[in-house]
């Protein structure tokens, strides 16, 4: 949500979830997202619960360069297909700013229903408030009407 472009660099990326997890920890998993060998931004399997098997999804793109281009949603795809095989998960939480309507979208494309609106949740810099909308999906009924296609 920030007008400055991300840009990928391993080093950075790993000393940020060091300082922001206290090192890699279990329970979360991390991968790239590469567009022609070249890396333009990365997903996360957070707070991954085996007993609720649940998990949390976070996604984010380089740049705008990268965006309405398919790029995030296959991703999306991937990381499910990815929870639900080799992580067991069955129920995927996902998170966005309300204004934030090109992931609404995405979440939608990719089987993700609104589940829970929390008020005001965030504090931008200019004082406002967002709603934090909570997005869900549930593995199974999803990956079978993959299968009925």
């Amino acid at each position: 949500m920030s007008s400055v472009p991300f840009r990928y660099n391993r080093e950075q990326i790993d000393n940020s979830y060091r300082y922001n997890y206290g090192g890699f920890q279990k329970g979360y998993a991390h991968f790239g997202i590469f567009l022609n060998g070249k890396p333009v931004g990365s997903f996360q399997l957070k707070r991954i619960d085996p007993e609720k098997e649940s998990c949390e999804f976070g996604i984010i793109l380089q740049n705008d360069r990268f965006k309405n281009r398919g790029i995030g949603t296959e991703a999306i795809r991937i990381g499910l297909k990815i929870a639900y095989e080799e992580y067991g998960v069955k129920t995927v939480y996902g998170d966005t700013m309300s204004r934030n309507r090109r992931m609404c979208r995405v979440f939608e494309k990719t089987g993700f229903e609104l589940y829970e609106t929390v008020r005001n949740a965030f504090q931008l810099p200019d004082g406002s408030f967002e709603d934090r909308l909570v997005w869900r999906i549930i593995l199974p009924e999803t990956n079978q009407q993959e299968a009925d296609l």
